[in-house]
């Protein structure tokens, strides 16, 4: 990922390593916010009398504030799901 980012640079965009540091903390560094919508998302259920799309709705809106270097692997996404849809 971080390869490809830096291959979409708009040349001369970066011209010390300050600015890439910056650049790639911007990019990759994880914020506060980001770790408190992973701990939202970890521990999302689906309501008792919740419909799934509303649901998968709610996952959704969580789940596109995330930045992309932080979204889970297929493997943890499959144990999201497992463990999200017990019920409350």
């Amino acid at each position: 990922l971080a390869a490809e980012w830096f291959q979409h640079l708009l040349a001369g965009s970066i011209t010390s390593w300050a600015t890439f540091w910056d650049a790639f903390e911007d990019r990759y560094k994880p914020s506060e916010d980001a770790f408190s919508l992973l701990s939202q998302i970890t521990h999302l259920k689906k309501e008792a009398n919740e419909i799934i799309h509303d649901f998968i709705a709610r996952f959704n809106a969580l789940i596109n504030r995330v930045p992309v270097a932080m979204l889970p692997t297929p493997k943890n996404q499959k144990c999201f799901f497992v463990n999200a849809m017990s019920s409350k």
